[in-house]
This record gives structure tokens, C-alpha cells and sequence, in this order.
């Protein structure tokens, strides 16, 4: 029976269309109120979310930041106030099922690191959104179902490579050993990076399929829009060449400067710049990753012996 406390954090930005219908189904949580806090982490938005938290949802605790840190480093801002033992990651553009914080606290009895909700798709909840994440061949993380019809394949609790931060619950000792998430990444593959930090610290990740979620995804950001393509595509260079061996880092890499030539040769300006930038922004940090690459691989091989 779980008598700790969860701290539930949720990063906003300019969400105040999404916040209300978040915060009033943490209101309906089965698990009794003084098991979980919630804290609202608003990266300097100024469509009045800050106003309407205070004024409509005072038991929620919010940190005001001065500037926007992305995903990454609102969430941290908000693990170094969580009083929690476990630390509840959810986006503002979510609805949780009433029983979604109990069922995934019951799957830490079997001693793992991180629990990957269900999410599925808000407006179509019969379709999954993510079932956990996967490690790909070509070193992309992607979500196991991804617009898939649910039928029930995906209702066995399974070891899983990650879990989507949409909606993801941690053990502190997870975020104090890899130091939270990398804010350089800012948003996107953040996730995907401190699960393979963990695993490599000896965490195990499972989805829990009773702990279910509805996703707006990428309600913030726009999928496939500009700002997405930059980000996405240039952690997830970033990801593996700090973490994964030395052929997928490489082969990583080459899809990438292929990806870089296909948006040339479609004339898309938006992606376009968005590639370029991208790729100088992978090149001037490649001796940093490559030093911090050093640093792992030499920490994984020592723990593996």
C-alpha cells in the first residue's frame, strides 16, 4: 500500500486552454489528497494562466518562472521544490483517468525505475498515443501503438525501453542520480535521454496499462511545425551520440545529414531553416557531447563488469 507522497508536476506554457480540464481531473484522482501535491511550473506565459491559477485552483502550488525553460528545465525547476518521494510527470494538455496516479504507484512495487502510462489520443481515445517507448534501429525513440486502434493489445504490464513524459511517474532517486533532465535539449527526447541514463545507473522502465491518460499531443508546439522539427531532430543526434554505442551513434548521425539534403531538395523554407539550424547547432556541440559520450560509455562498461 503506497503512504508516500507523489509529487505531481506539470509544465505550462500560454496552456491555459488545456490547464482547467488537467487540474479538475486531478481533482476526481482516487488516490486520497494528501498522498500527492501538484505543482504547476509556467514558463513565463501571458495568456493569464498564472492569474487563473491562483485565482480558480489554490491548492495547487505554482512556480512563476521569469523566462520560458522548456520542458526540460520547467520540470526541473519544479523536482527541485517536489517534496515527493515519486515524481509525477504530466503535460497540460492531458486528462487523467480518476484511477491513473493509483495504478501506476502500484507498479512500483516491482522495483523500477520509471512507469509509462497508457495515453491515448483526447480526441479519439480509442487510439493509442503511446504504450511506452521503444528504442528504434535507427536511434529514433518511438512510442509503441502510435495512432493505432486500441483492441486491447496493449493491457499486459511489459518492460519498456522509456516512458512518453506526457504522462510518466519517476523515483526520485531516478532524477537525483542523472540530475533531472539536460535542459540544452529544451523540449523533446528529454525523456527518451534520462531513461537511457538510468538504465545505464541500473533502472528499469514498464508501462502500466491501467493508468491511463488522454493526450491533446503537441498541443503546445504543433507536430511537425518548424519549431518541432528543429528540436526533435537535433536531440535526438543529440541522445545517441552521448549514450548509444559507437555504430548507431554514427549511423544516427548519417540519417541525419540525409534528412538535412531531403528537406534541400523539397524547397520547404519552414523545414528548411529549421534542418540548417538544426545541424549547426549538432556541430558546435559536437566535441561537448562527444567528451560527455567519453564519460558514459566509460561509466557503462565499468558497471557491466
Amino acid at each position: 500500500m503506497i503512504s508516500s507522497l507523489t509529487s505531481i508536476v506539470i509544465v505550462n506554457f500560454n496552456g491555459i486552454a488545456f490547464l482547467r480540464e488537467c487540474l479538475t481531473s486531478l481533482e476526481r484522482q482516487s488516490l486520497p489528497r494528501h498522498l500527492f501535491e501538484v505543482i504547476v511550473v509556467d514558463n513565463a506565459s501571458r495568456d493569464g494562466s498564472c492569474e487563473m491559477l491562483k485565482s480558480d485552483f489554490p491548492w495547487v502550488r505554482v512556480i512563476a518562472l521569469a523566462e520560458n525553460r522548456g520542458f526540460a528545465g520547467g520540470n526541473n525547476a519544479g523536482f527541485a521544490t517536489a517534496h515527493g518521494e515519486f515524481i509525477a510527470l504530466l503535460n497540460n494538455d492531458t486528462h487523467a483517468d480518476p484511477y491513473w496516479l493509483q495504478n501506476a504507484l502500484a507498479s512500483v512495487e516491482l522495483g523500477v525505475g520509471g512507469i509509462a502510462s497508457k495515453l491515448v489520443f483526447h480526441a479519439e481515445p480509442q487510439r493509442i498515443n503511446s504504450a511506452g517507448l521503444r528504442l528504434l534501429a535507427d536511434g529514433r525513440g518511438s512510442d509503441l501503438g502510435f495512432r493505432t486502434d486500441d483492441n486491447g493489445q496493449f493491457e499486459q504490464i511489459a518492460e519498456v525501453f522509456a516512458g512518453c513524459g506526457a504522462a510518466l511517474l519517476l523515483r526520485r532517486a531516478v532524477i537525483d542520480e542523472t540530475n533531472g533532465f539536460d535542459e540544452r535539449f529544451f523540449m523533446y527526447c528529454e525523456d527518451l535521454d534520462l531513461a537511457w541514463q538510468s538504465q545505464i545507473n541500473g533502472w528499469k522502465f514498464v508501462y502500466q496499462p491501467s493508468s491511463v491518460v488522454r493526450h491533446v499531443h503537441c498541443g503546445s508546439s504543433g507536430e511537425w511545425s518548424p519549431f518541432f522539427t528543429y528540436h526533435l531532430e537535433r536531440n535526438r543526434v543529440w541522445v545517441n551520440l552521448r549514450n548509444a554505442d559507437l555504430f548507431l551513434a554514427m549511423w544516427t548521425l548519417l540519417g541525419f545529414v540525409a534528412r538535412i539534403g531531403r528537406s534541400l531538395l523539397r524547397r520547404k523554407r519552414g523545414l528548411i531553416r529549421a534542418y540548417l539550424r538544426a545541424g549547426l547547432s549538432v556541430l558546435t556541440r559536437l566535441p561537448t557531447f562527444l567528451a560527455e559520450r567519453y564519460s558514459v560509455r566509460t561509466l557503462s562498461s565499468r558497471k557491466s563488469r
